[in-house]
């Protein structure tokens, strides 16, 4: 008997100290947003939020900022309860353009200005779009920004120019310009004279560091290659930043970026990297050619040929055109060549 009374008090005393089972805690579910802009106006955009996961974020924003009429990119992901914020001024004024995180839409959207006026040159953006994931969706954490990636206009005397190469696939009214995709189709529009524009050697992950390659027929074509308050400069304008820069024997050194100039071409010859003091940082973005005479016979430069488009033609009627490039004794030079070839284009302000 005194058995069992101690085994149901040992029972007793035990069911005391057992501590209740607790309940899982709550899943909580992590939201994603995106922003998208044409990096090379900053006029086109677009945006995500509350998407299941980055891949559906970023994929929604690029088709919305392409539905626009973009030729679009991603420039900042995020996860998390939070928004974000785009600005940009008005009318397609290339780099002039910001974006940010925030906890609320006022935060990210003072990040956002702050960009924007870096690259504005103090005009303040008044064109203004935000969105933000639900709230309860997990801490808001930025994922990618590409701000870093993108510099903003550099003024050299009196003149005010684009510190990367064009990359837009729309005219200023918004039709799309041909895309040569390979050799045969460069060819066609060199035969042709069709306005068009190719990838430094025909391959689409050079887009990003070097933009496109237009033709001579693109670059005068009616419907406007540079975006609103730009333009693509005259002859005269490129020896006007060559002479700004201290004239021939010392602007190259100025002019050129840090870096691929020391690549030798099948000559042994290099240009020698550059300081890049001037802001303009030109990189070895090739060209592709179109046979001289516009015959076609195009074939593909090696990327120490590099020539940027001007806006003159050597004179009425004539298959030659001027553009800015580097010669044997790495000085830059305004020259001419076919309208056929496929140059870089750098834009100075109206």
């Amino acid at each position: 008997m005194a058995l069992l009374v101690q085994s149901i008090h040992f029972t007793t005393l035990f069911a005391q100290v057992k501590k209740p089972a607790t309940k899982p805690a709550a899943q909580v579910s992590t939201k994603y947003g995106a922003l998208a802009v044409d990096r090379s106006n900053g006029f086109y955009y677009g945006f995500s939020f509350d998407q299941p996961n980055l891949a559906e974020a970023e994929k929604r924003a690029v088709a919305e900022c392409n539905k626009r009429g973009g030729s679009c990119s991603i420039v900042l992901t995020y996860s998390g309860t939070g928004c974000a914020s785009y600005r940009t001024i008005n009318g397609n004024v290339g780099t002039a353009f910001g974006w940010g995180i925030g906890k609320t839409k006022e935060e990210a959207d003072a990040i956002a200005t702050r960009e924007c006026l870096k690259r504005s040159g103090g005009v303040q953006p008044t064109n203004f779009v935000w969105s933000c994931n639900s709230a309860q969706t997990a801490p808001l954490k930025e994922i990618y920004n590409a701000s870093p990636e993108i510099t903003g206009p550099v003024k050299i005397g009196n003149q005010v120019w684009t510190s990367t190469n064009l990359n837009v696939s729309t005219y200023r009214n918004g039709e799309q310009i041909y895309y040569a995709a390979n050799q045969k189709e460069w060819e066609k529009v060199s035969r042709e004279k069709i306005p068009a524009y190719c990838y430094l050697n025909f391959d689409s992950s050079n887009e990003k560091k070097y933009g496109k390659l237009y033709n001579f027929y693109a670059v005068t074509d009616r419907r406007g290659l540079a975006p609103a308050g730009w333009h693509i400069p005259s002859s005269n304008e490129f020896l006007t930043l060559i002479n700004t820069l201290g004239g021939e024997k010392v602007a190259g050194k100025k002019m050129r970026g840090t870096k691929g100039w020391d690549i030798k071409d099948s000559y042994n010859f290099a240009h020698g990297n550059g300081d890049n003091s001037s802001g303009l940082n030109l990189l070895t973005n090739g060209s592709a050619s179109g046979d001289e005479y516009g015959g076609g016979q195009s074939f593909k430069y090696g990327i120490w040929l590099s020539y940027w488009w001007s806006s003159t033609t050597k004179s009425s009627g004539d298959s030659f055109a001027y553009y800015l490039d580097f010669n044997k004794y790495s000085e830059p030079r305004v020259t001419d060549y076919s309208k056929t070839t496929g140059c870089a284009v750098r834009l100075v302000k109206d």
